[in-house]
């Protein structure tokens, strides 16, 4: 029964160590108590429970301000609110309660262990589009654990807070004897230290003026036909602010009508900044008549040029924001299945990158940031990342720091500067170490003028993606299996 209670509240420890609570040391607090009621689970079932207790504490805290943008915007009671968004946290508890049952089933340990929950977190990264979240390695993004990012990304940090969460616990339960858990532990962290140490790309001409526009229209007004003309104003009066040779950006749908229809307004204000030696980039809905049926994108575009720039759209759309699965069937049943700009099509995986100012600049809107290997790939030959979004869908919870606080580990994994332009918070430009230059304040309307500094070369992550690692923790999971942990001490009773 004590593991019943313990694996929840360490599950609801997690969220904890990620902004904006920032309470990092947490993090191995949670894994390490997780491991414990995994250890402590007589058979693979009761680990299955447990696992699925722990994710149900870390996504129901974690992910709890889904249910703003339901009930705030999206039109749905809060007693239908409340029970979606439990339900998604209980279908995301699964992988946990996988990672527990396979790890048990197949002999346990923290090698063992560690190798489960990252090749789960990568399959939680892609099946059904994937939800890439809450990383176990993102918290440790301000520890010297973020200098494995340039060298595995993501995935190497999560699998090393994980291993040495775990064998803590294992040193107790085997009296300091867990050789293979330690030995690991030890080489990551060296390669931690050594790759903070070295610089894999370098800079490339001198440093780009940028100004982020930060519009902070209401979310509840923002799509309304009444909306439109203030919304120009809005944007162009904080451009009319702009010094010459800058590059401004304006967030994820800063215009909320499609460019095909507002093209003369926007390649005016591109070509205004072009005459003074700048150039325009614009969030924005685009429409393509020249397909049929026609097809609909969530876009970013250079405009107000006299050559092609460049227009991206988005790949990764959000389920019932962007495109709504089963249409045919949940169209028209609550007004959440019907939200405005919900029938985007996803753009081609090969498209190319934005050029702006003699810099190729690689561009992601919303949670497309949040793949890393998709930002590792349109990262070659870029000069700086470029992502936008628009947060207000979440208000004042904790999802838009901790988009943020993903967000951030792109820059550290592909060694080059990021620019984040939203259209209320969090506006920011971050370094190639994963620190914050410049930011505004959340909801409040404002231009981030700062600069950037373009970067050229690649890290051993751009080059490799996340396979080394997946191929370390699958080793760990097959050299390792049949090898049963022992219980823990008597101090952890409850078995």
């Amino acid at each position: 029964m004590l593991n019943l209670l313990l694996a929840p509240l360490a599950g609801l420890l997690f969220p904890l160590a990620f902004a904006p609570y920032d309470l990092w040391p947490l993090l191995p607090v949670s894994i390490a108590l997780g491991y414990v009621t995994l250890v402590r689970a007589p058979t693979p079932r009761r680990a299955l429970l447990h696992g699925w207790l722990y994710g149900l504490g870390l996504f129901g805290f974690g992910v709890s301000w889904l249910h703003v943008s339901m009930t705030d915007y999206g039109f749905m009671p809060l007693w239908m609110a409340i029970p979606f968004t439990a339900a998604f946290a209980a279908f995301m508890a699964l992988f946990y309660g996988l990672t527990f049952w396979l790890t048990r089933r197949m002999g346990g340990g923290a090698l063992m262990f560690a190798g489960v929950w990252v090749l789960l977190d990568w399959v939680r990264g892609w099946l059904f589009t994937g939800f890439p979240w809450l990383y176990a390695g993102y918290a440790a993004i301000d520890t010297p654990l973020s200098g494995l990012a340039p060298l595995g990304g993501i995935w190497a940090m999560t699998l090393t807070a994980v291993l040495l969460s775990a064998t803590g616990i294992d040193l107790i339960a085997r009296r300091g004897r867990a050789t293979g858990p330690l030995a690991l532990s030890a080489l990551l962290v060296v390669a931690a230290l050594v790759g903070g140490q070295l610089t894999f790309t370098h800079p490339a001409g001198d440093r780009q003026a940028v100004a982020l526009a930060q519009g902070n229209v209401p979310q509840d007004l923002k799509w309304l036909a009444t909306m439109r003309q203030e919304t120009r104003e809005i944007y162009a009066g904080l451009t009319d602010q702009v010094p010459d040779d800058t590059l401004v950006i304006w967030p994820e749908s800063a215009m909320i009508e499609f460019y095909q229809d507002i093209r003369g307004f926007v390649d005016d204000e591109g070509r205004a900044l072009a005459a003074r030696g700048g150039a325009l980039i614009s969030g924005l809905p685009w429409r393509d008549d020249r397909r049929l049926p026609t097809t609909y994108h969530n876009s970013i575009a250079v405009v107000g040029t006299d050559h092609d720039d460049g227009v991206y759209h988005k790949q990764k759309l959000v389920p019932f924001g962007e495109y709504v699965p089963f249409q045919d069937l949940l169209r028209g049943l609550i007004p959440f299945f019907d939200l405005p700009m919900s029938s985007f099509t996803p753009g081609h995986p090969g498209q190319p990158n934005l050029h702006a100012l003699g810099h190729e600049i690689a561009p992601f809107i919303c949670y497309e940031i949040l793949y890393p290997d998709l930002v590792a790939t349109r990262s070659a030959g870029a000069d700086v990342l470029l992502t936008i979004s628009n947060d207000a869908w979440f208000g004042t919870s904790a999802g838009p720091h901790q988009h943020f606080q993903m967000s951030r580990l792109r820059a550290v994994e592909t060694g080059r500067w990021l620019l984040r332009g939203t259209n209320n918070g969090i506006t920011a430009v971050v370094d190639q170490h994963g620190k914050v230059r410049d930011r505004l304040p959340q909801f409040e309307r404002d231009l981030l003028l700062t600069e950037y500094q373009p970067r050229q070369g690649s890290t051993p992550f751009m080059t490799t993606g996340a396979w080394p690692t997946l191929l370390l923790a699958l080793a760990l999971v097959v050299l390792n299996r049949g090898r049963r942990a022992r219980g823990l001490l008597d101090t952890f009773p409850g078995r």
